[in-house]
C-alpha cells in the first residue's frame, strides 16, 4: 500500500488557525468505556458536545502526519485517501490522533464509508476523549467541511446480517444497535466512529475525527493495520454490500517505566557478562 509522509506545508493555510487560538476551547467529550456508543451529537455544530469550537489550539504541535491511498477490496483501484495525523498538546500532555477521510471515486464497489475504526488501544487504561472539527480548516484538498463524528465506541464495527449479507465466512456477530448501546460488543483495542462518507450523498469526506489520550508513558508508533475503514452492507441502497478496508497508522504505544527499562538494561547486561565468560572460557 501506498503511502506517502505529507509535508506540513499541506496546511499552511489551516494551521494559521493554530496561531490565532490563543487558548483551548474544549469539545472533547470521554468515550464510554463499556463499549456502549457514546450519544448526544448532533447535526448542528452549535450544539454538538464533540465539535470542537477552537479548533486546532497553539498549544498543539503537529508530530506527523501521513496520507495513504486507500484501495478497493474488489478490484485494487484506488477510491480515496486517509490522513492520519498526530499532535502534542503541550497544555494537557496529551496526545491527540487525527482521522480524515476522502472519497475520490464510488465506480470500483466502494460508494460509501459508514465506520473508521481505530486499533491499538489494549494496553491503554487512561481516558479516551473523541471530538471533531471541520476538515475544510485544517486541509485545503477537502471539497467539503465533511460528515460529523457520531456515536465513538470502545468496539469493532459489526455487519447487521439482516441487512447486508455478508459472506458466510464473516466472523462478525449480527450487528443490533440496541445491542451496542448496551456495550455487548466492547472490544478494548477498539475505537469506532460512525460516519457517512458519500458522494453520492454530497458529503465526499469526512470530518477529521479527533481522539485523545494521555502521552504520560504512552507514544504513538506507526502501526500495520491500526485503521479498518468500513463500507456497511445495505439493502435499501442499490444492495450494497460489506467491503472492509486495513490501513496502517497512528497506534498507542506503552512506554516502559524507569525502573522496569533499568531491570531490563540490567538484565541485557547481565547476559552480555555470561556470553564474554563463555566465550573466554
Amino acid at each position: 500500500m501506498k503511502a506517502t509522509i505529507l509535508k506540513q506545508s499541506f496546511a499552511v493555510a489551516a494551521f494559521a488557525l493554530a496561531a490565532t487560538s490563543s487558548a483551548y476551547a474544549g469539545g472533547f467529550v470521554n468515550v464510554l468505556d463499556n463499549g456502549a456508543r457514546t450519544g448526544g451529537s448532533t447535526n448542528n455544530p452549535s450544539t454538538d458536545p464533540f465539535y470542537l469550537t477552537a479548533g486546532i489550539s497553539s498549544t498543539w504541535t503537529l508530530q506527523n502526519s501521513v496520507t495513504s491511498t486507500v484501495y478497493s477490496p474488489i478490484n485494487s483501484a484506488a477510491v480515496g485517501i486517509f490522513t492520519d495525523s498526530v499532535w502534542l498538546d503541550s497544555a494537557t500532555n496529551s496526545y491527540i490522533i487525527g482521522s480524515y477521510f476522502q472519497l475520490d471515486n464510488d465506480v470500483n464497489g466502494i460508494t460509501e464509508i459508514n465506520s473508521i475504526v481505530r486499533s491499538g488501544f489494549a494496553d491503554y487504561t487512561g481516558t479516551i476523549s473523541a471530538a471533531w472539527i471541520f476538515a475544510s480548516d485544517i486541509y485545503a484538498s477537502a471539497p467539503v467541511d465533511g460528515y460529523r463524528l457520531r456515536d465513538p465506541s470502545r468496539s469493532g464495527y459489526y455487519q447487521n446480517g439482516s441487512n447486508g449479507n455478508p459472506a458466510p465466512s464473516d466472523p462478525a456477530p449480527v450487528y443490533n444497535s440496541t445491542t451496542a448501546n448496551t456495550g455487548a460488543y466492547y472490544d478494548a483495542d477498539k475505537v469506532a466512529i460512525r460516519t457517512d462518507v458519500s458522494i453520492d450523498e454530497d458529503s465526499p469526506n469526512s470530518a477529521l475525527y479527533l481522539l485523545k489520550i494521555s502521552a504520560d508513558q504512552y507514544r504513538i508508533d506507526w502501526t500495520a493495520n491500526a485503521v479498518h475503514i468500513v463500507q456497511g452492507g445495505s439493502v435499501s441502497e442499490n444492495g450494497r454490500i460489506r467491503q472492509d478496508m486495513f490501513l496502517s497508522g497512528f497506534a498507542v504505544t506503552a512506554v516502559p517505566e524507569a525502573e522496569t527499562y533499568a531491570m531490563m538494561m540490567a538484565g541485557l547486561a547481565l547476559i552480555g557478562t555470561i556470553v564474554r565468560r563463555r566465550k573466554t572460557a
